[in-house]
């Protein structure tokens, strides 16, 4: 793969040779070739070719149904890696469907407790910002999920960031839908915690009425924000937003 090194950088197609920019590589170029389209889809050589085409765009399908799903959230969590991050994670699902043939296999609900530990952030992580255990269970009989935050002194327990004043939390939960565009999660937030200052146990409730038969997962975040004339702005560049998969519940 070449590198374009000039003062004018291309993108497109100049007869032969494909010019592209990568995110972290820059901008780059190389001859157009590979293998003729067309011989991919008939030839028999390229038929494991074929099956790995068909179950990644089924992986990409499922993992574009998620981002859907928690789109407003990825607004404020996701890193530019998430999205690939998240389609190997839903392909790695799908390969572990022992029912249907090599090229058919599909993204199983039965399966998606892999989804558990998935970061949005790739830079930060729950672990990361505080040092103290999480609570969250989903309780279908009352429907609704919980997360529980222990009493916690955040100059001891919270990484932080120069700027910051205050921290926030984030619980969502939504089902898993495989076939049509999934509802959109049930989000509910914490008040603004200062940084200083002992902060008291508290507890967030997320209501959730879902089919006994559906797969729920809850969804927890932390940001960060610095309070200015009773405003609060969420840190600029701020690459240390976290938010985990952290549960999910199969019935």
């Amino acid at each position: 793969m070449a590198k374009q090194e000039s003062l004018i950088k291309f993108r497109g197609k100049i007869g032969d040779l494909s010019f592209s920019k990568h995110r972290s590589r820059g901008y780059e170029a190389r001859m157009k070739g590979g293998v003729d389209k067309a011989r991919i889809q008939s030839d028999p050589n390229f038929q494991r070719t074929r099956e790995n085409m068909a179950e990644f765009g089924n992986a990409a399908k499922m993992a574009k149904l998620l981002r859907i799903q928690l789109n407003n959230l990825l607004r404020t969590f996701a890193d530019a890696t998430m999205r690939n991050r998240l389609t190997s994670l839903v392909h790695r699902i799908q390969k572990s469907d022992a029912v249907n043939a090599r090229g058919e296999r599909m993204f199983l609900e039965q399966n998606s407790m892999l989804l558990k530990g998935f970061e949005f952030n790739q830079a930060s992580s729950l672990k990361m910002l505080l040092g103290i255990n999480l609570d969250v269970y989903f309780d279908r009989l009352d429907s609704q999920a919980t997360l529980t935050i222990l009493e916690f002194n955040p100059q001891n327990d919270v990484m932080l960031l120069p700027g910051a004043t205050h921290m926030q939390f984030t619980l969502a939960v939504a089902e898993i839908n495989t076939e049509d565009i999934p509802p959109r999660p049930v989000v509910v937030k914490s008040d603004y915690i200062p940084l200083i200052g002992l902060h008291v146990s508290e507890t967030l409730l997320a209501p959730l009425v879902v089919d006994d038969t559906k797969v729920v997962y809850m969804v927890v975040g932390i940001s960060m924000y610095q309070e200015v004339n009773s405003e609060f702005y969420p840190l600029k560049n701020n690459p240390y937003n976290a938010m985990t998969i952290v549960e999910v519940d199969i019935p």
